[in-house]
C-alpha cells in the first residue's frame, strides 16, 4: 500500500492510535481493561465494524505504517500491542 493510495479510514485509525499512543488486542473481547483502547472502541469512533477495524490493522501492519508487537500486561495476559511506525508517523505529518 503506498503512502498516496491510503484511503481516509487507514489515516484516521493512524490517527486514532497515535494520539491513544497504541492499541491493544488481548484476543477475546472479555479479557479487556477498561482505558485500553480496542478494536470495539475504535469501531465506535470510526462507524465501521470491529472486524473491520481488525482487517486494517493488519494492512496498515504489512504496509508498514504500523509495528504489531507481542506485549505481557501486569496480569499475565498475553496480548498484541499496535504502534504507529516511524513510516505511520511520516504519513501522518504530511
Amino acid at each position: 500500500m503506498a503512502q498516496e493510495k491510503l484511503f481516509e479510514d487507514r489515516l484516521a485509525l493512524l490517527k486514532i492510535v497515535n494520539d491513544a499512543g497504541a492499541s491493544v488486542c488481548v484476543g477475546t473481547c472479555e479479557h479487556r481493561k477498561p482505558g485500553e483502547l480496542h478494536c470495539h472502541n475504535i469501531s465506535r469512533m470510526m462507524n465501521i465494524s470491529s472486524n473491520g477495524v481488525k482487517k486494517r490493522l493488519r494492512e496498515l501492519v504489512q504496509a508498514g505504517f504500523m509495528k504489531r508487537e507481542r506485549a505481557e500486561r501486569e496480569d499475565g495476559k498475553v496480548m498484541a500491542r499496535y504502534t504507529v511506525s516511524s513510516d505511520g508517523l511520516k504519513v501522518l505529518r504530511a
